[in-house]
């Protein structure tokens, strides 16, 4: 009897650990309620160690396949959210403030049961990560910043004026009625030569759907809060693409807003370099992790 037991015991242990992850686009929804708000999240894994994924401007939380291939059989726990405005959260009429996002991530965090957490964010979900330094420090253990969005004045003073009328005239961009035409064309600049077509077919597939409301209320919050020049303590690893338009300085100035900073600067990779070169992404993460 007790040899069967412990065969029994055996067999159940080999399954356990044979068993195949579930798939990313089949993991359990969950939502998080503010009194606002519910926002849309997805968890998985488990570990003493958290990572918390933070998508851009257009997208939702299916960016990260990558990601969760990647550390779905590491020691850690994932959540990956969709901000307020994008996916399956709410889209309420309101102001879309970097605050305003940074509460929804630790809204989910809470509802997810994670106290800390490396944040990792693309594009738009970089400022809202670095909010969350300054508005939550105590829960993110080190952020990364996947070709961030900065409003960064320029040092001459001379070229500040036309700086703030180019960003004005981009970010008034996004207020015009047909809000989901000019998304395809923003689409079109953010591939690099080599990018594959599936990325741009996925950025394609959320980003025209935003709402003009969204889009037009983040991008004018975002376009007026200038940097002022306040330092992230922890550990970030920043990795970009010269695709994006940055400056020759970029790393210099990157410098002045990390103390703690692993810098990555590619050449012809798009936008989207967690898909496009999640490699580079994951190996980032890694050092962070372990």
């Amino acid at each position: 009897m007790k040899r069967l037991a412990l065969l029994i015991l055996t067999a159940i242990t080999i399954m356990a650990c044979n068993r195949k992850p579930v798939e990313f686009n089949n993991l359990e929804s969950h939502f998080a309620q503010t009194d606002e708000i519910r926002i849309h999240y997805k968890t998985a894994g488990r570990g003493d160690k958290a990572l918390v994924f933070v998508h851009g401007l257009g997208c939702d939380l299916n960016t990260w396949q990558a990601q969760y291939d990647t550390f779905i059989t590491a020691n850690v726990k994932m959540l990956f959210i969709d901000l307020p405005g994008f996916g399956q959260s709410d889209k309420p009429q309101t102001d879309y403030t970097l605050e305003f996002y940074a509460n929804a991530v630790k809204a989910a965090m809470d509802d997810a049961g994670i106290e800390k957490a490396i944040l990792v964010g693309h594009s738009l979900g970089t400022p809202i990560c670095r909010q969350m330094c300054f508005d939550y420090p105590e829960r993110v253990s080190a952020l990364v910043d996947i070709d961030g969005v900065y409003v960064l004045l320029p040092a001459d003073p001379e070229a500040c004026d036309a700086y703030v009328i180019n960003m004005q005239a981009f970010a008034a961009g996004f207020c015009q009625d047909n809000v989901a035409e000019y998304f395809a064309q923003f689409v079109s600049q953010l591939a690099g030569p080599n990018t594959p077509q599936w990325v741009t077919d996925y950025a394609m597939s959320t980003m025209p759907q935003t709402p003009g409301y969204v889009a037009c209320n983040t991008m004018g919050h975002l376009i007026t809060r200038y940097l002022t020049g306040q330092k992230i303590e922890v550990p970030a690893a920043i990795i970009c693409t010269q695709n994006s338009g940055i400056e020759p300085d970029n790393k210099e100035r990157m410098a002045e807003l990390y103390t703690n900073m692993e810098y990555t600067e590619l050449t012809t990779c798009g936008h989207f370099i967690h898909m496009e070169q999640p490699e580079v992404v994951n190996q980032a993460i890694r050092k962070l992790l372990f």
